[in-house]
């Protein structure tokens, strides 16, 4: 542990002036701003397969949080890893800006809704994946809410696009075969809700419930300038985000506003 002192010294000072703010852990969860993805299609052709790859100062991080020094009874070797925790790799993730193709791939592995055990190999100085560095880490339960969130606001980020201009992308993926991109579309759902339910926030019988209904129109209309053969998945896209945000308000919000969407059986 002791080795790792000086890399977590250094990642408490590059946190303490990182221009994002995150809620203390037991606190209330601070809105995510999200960052841009450099790479959509790369980061999401990889499959869950149980692998990643990282910086060295991620890698030094994670093995020394939870590696694994027996692989049937990996919780025996785990310290308790929580929101802090998260927030110290995902402060060296957010350091250029951007999450590239890796990165997202990082995220998602851990952010997996389950206790896995994951081969991390370390990136060397010529970013290519230093092979004798892999090791078996398991996913700390406690990353897997502050990674899923941090996925969820890198969508986020291409909804609310100004004049939808993230939409075709968004669109793309959604049409995809959803048995084999379940992941990935409940990602998209989730950023879709996480807008929208800012925008009900703001809607009322007296606006006669214009942010809400403004920004269904605007997608909709997104939707039909797109090539038709993506119309279908746009319409089901924008319903499935809405209805969930629906039932998050406990079906307070009037169906009308936005049933119209949904596709025909």
């Amino acid at each position: 542990m002791t080795r790792l002192l000086p890399v977590l010294a250094a990642t408490l000072a590059l946190f303490a002036l990182a221009p994002f703010a995150f809620a203390q852990t037991g606190g209330v969860v601070a809105p995510v701003k999200g960052l841009p993805a450099s790479d959509w299609e790369a980061a999401y052709a990889r499959p869950l397969d149980d692998a990643a790859v990282a910086s060295p100062e991620v890698f030094a991080l994670l093995i020394g949080w939870a590696t694994v020094k027996d692989a049937k009874n990996p919780s025996l070797h785990r310290t308790y890893i929580g929101e802090d925790e998260a927030k110290l790799v995902i402060a060296h993730l957010r350091r250029d800006g951007k999450l590239d193709a890796g990165e997202i791939d990082l995220l998602e592995e851990f952010a997996f809704p389950k206790d896995r055990v994951i081969e991390l190999t370390r990136l060397g100085p010529d970013g290519k994946p230093d092979k004798a560095s892999k090791t078996a880490v398991t996913t700390p339960p406690g990353m897997m809410q502050s990674f899923a969130r941090e996925l969820v606001a890198m969508w986020q980020s291409e909804w609310e696009k100004p004049e939808a201009a993230g939409w075709p992308t968004l669109v793309t993926i959604y049409a995809r075969d959803p048995a084999k991109n379940d992941v990935l579309h409940k990602r998209l759902r989730a950023a879709g809700q996480a807008m929208l339910t800012e925008k009900w926030r703001q809607s009322n019988a007296g606006n006669r419930w214009g942010p809400f209904r403004d920004t269904i129109r605007l997608y909709n209309d997104a939707t039909l300038k797109l090539p038709q053969g993506h119309w279908l998945a746009g319409k089901r896209l924008l319903h499935d985000a809405a209805a969930d945000t629906d039932r998050h308000y406990g079906d307070a919000i009037q169906d009308f506003l936005y049933n119209w969407l949904k596709p025909a059986e």
